[in-house]
């Protein structure tokens, strides 16, 4: 029969509840924010996921690192950026792909903006 040792399992609860606070507080001491942090995660992830200097790419003319969707890990390397990514914006995947509110009065607008004139005279004739 094994032992339990709640206190071990409380300390690493503890560890791991601060992680998103150490995470931000340790890219921001280095220098990044949520903006400019993305390409040093990618290369990170491409470290972590296996894929190395081989997963990810620079622009020459932008420097923007962008990750090589051809790569065998890019899905990994992929999942792994947005998970930081997220976590540094201070939300989850479920969060973030959840349905948005939709204002139906501004889609409404938008679509009837991009009517062209006959077919703007033919709705307002039916209304």
């Amino acid at each position: 029969m094994s032992t339990v040792n709640k206190v071990l399992a409380f300390q690493t609860l503890n560890k791991f509840s601060n992680a998103r606070v150490q995470l931000i507080a340790g890219l921001r001491d280095a220098g990044y924010t949520l903006e400019t942090a993305r390409g040093v995660v990618i290369e990170w992830a491409c470290g972590k996921v296996g894929s190395g200097v081989k997963g990810f790419k620079v622009n020459d003319e932008t420097g923007k690192v962008s990750l090589i969707t051809s790569h065998a890990k890019y899905e990994a390397a992929k999942t792994t950026v947005r998970d930081v990514m997220l976590m540094m914006a201070g939300t989850t995947r479920r969060q973030s792909s959840g349905s948005k509110e939709v204002d139906l009065v501004a889609e409404a607008l938008k679509a009837y903006g991009k009517l062209n004139a006959a077919q703007k005279r033919k709705f307002l004739a039916s209304v």
